[in-house]
């Protein structure tokens, strides 16, 4: 813990926690704004009259609704940290992040935008809930799609705005993954859980053992049918390769794994059809005219949660096949066709106008607005 005694500079914006911050600095702030970092576990701690003051202030305009009192006082701390830096925006990437849906709820002083950094399912919130009250409050929130919104009304949660614009990172994709050829017959998109991240619950069993069926499943018919399979990877952990290696084989083919290349995105736009299970990259590659299959042998509605011709259920091996031949056989303007308005209402994405730029659009607007009150 670093000790400070003097108050910080005044900045425009905080990015909270420094999840994917570099997509915010490079693409999405502009160069001349001051921003700052704070992390939802602070490693800075003001000690100021000022800081005092206006700590004792929170303290006496926010109820305290938690169980635990150093719970509350930590919240309480960080929310005053922040208004330190005394910020018009507070910008993350942690849409779903119960610490920053407090600071929503308790900060009426300052504009947060969150930015959703992947699909957002019932089972996510429903395993949440069982430590912790779930109150999910957007004040400016840049989503996938309609999909989103909806999902967000039945769920219960609150927005003042929202902004149905795409994924982010699709939108950077595009610009770090360029001029691409087929090469590749399938890629299948990883979903593997590292041992140590595996935690004893059913949802998380019935979402390894769809993975282990879909492997299996996958490499008989990529062998059978003398299929060129890419496996995209989420990291380039050995455990991860020697997993797939020892299901596809020694001589497999794998992305690098590397997240700040964008392999994964490269190799689904090299491929004919990127097949997966629970992916947001699905989603994105769909956004972008690519041919997509998600292959779920489950029958729990509150796993990736969206209709065909996205979704499809599948009970056998022969199912699977049939409809990966269907995909992979259709001409892509018939698949375009027929993927359309599902794919816009999970996936509002538009290339001449990506998230990046909405989102920076939108900052600058608010920024002008305080500067003129």
């Amino acid at each position: 813990m670093l000790y400070k005694f003097t108050n910080p500079e005044s900045v425009e914006v905080v990015i909270f926690d420094n999840s994917c911050n570099e997509l915010f600095t490079e693409y999405v702030l502009d160069k001349k704004l001051k921003y700052t970092i704070i992390e939802s576990k602070l490693s800075t701690l003001f000690i100021t009259s000022k800081m005092i003051w206006m700590f004792i202030k929170n303290i006496i305009k926010i109820k305290n609704n938690e169980k635990n009192l150093f719970s509350y006082l930590y919240k309480v701390y960080l929310l005053t940290t922040i208004n330190l830096y005394n910020p018009k925006i507070v910008l993350t990437f942690l849409d779903n992040d119960l610490m920053y849906h407090w600071l929503v709820r308790n900060d009426n002083s300052i504009k947060y935008l969150a930015i959703q950094n992947g699909i957002r399912q019932k089972f996510e919130f429903d395993k949440l809930e069982k430590h912790a009250s779930v109150e999910i409050n957007h004040d400016y929130y840049f989503c996938f799609g309609m999909y989103d919104i909806d999902f967000n009304k039945r769920m219960g949660f609150k927005a003042k705005k929202s902004f149905p614009c795409g994924s982010l990172k699709l939108g950077i994709s595009e610009i770090k993954v360029k001029n691409t050829e087929k090469k590749y017959d399938i890629c299948l998109l990883s979903n593997y859980k590292q041992q140590r991240h595996i935690k004893n619950c059913p949802i998380t069993k019935e979402i390894i053992d769809n993975n282990l069926l879909l492997d299996k499943h996958v490499s008989k018919y990529s062998k059978q049918n003398n299929k060129t399979l890419i496996i995209a990877l989420r990291t380039n952990n050995d455990e991860e390769i020697n997993y797939y290696k020892s299901i596809y084989g020694e001589h497999t083919i794998f992305s690098s794994g590397l997240v700040e290349s964008y392999s994964s995105y490269r190799a689904s736009r090299e491929s004919q059809v990127t097949l997966a299970y629970q992916s947001t990259l699905l989603l994105e590659m769909l956004a972008t005219k690519n041919k997509i299959l998600h292959i779920d042998f489950t029958d729990n509605k509150n796993l990736f949660d969206y209709d065909s011709p996205i979704k499809y259920k599948f009970k056998t091996y022969d199912e699977m096949v049939h409809k990966i031949n269907d995909i992979y056989m259709m001409n892509l303007d018939q698949y375009i066709n027929i993927t359309k308005n599902q794919q816009k209402y999970v996936m509002n994405y538009d290339s001449n106008n990506p998230p990046h730029e909405i989102i920076k659009n939108e900052i600058n607007i608010i920024l002008n607005n305080s500067r003129t009150c």
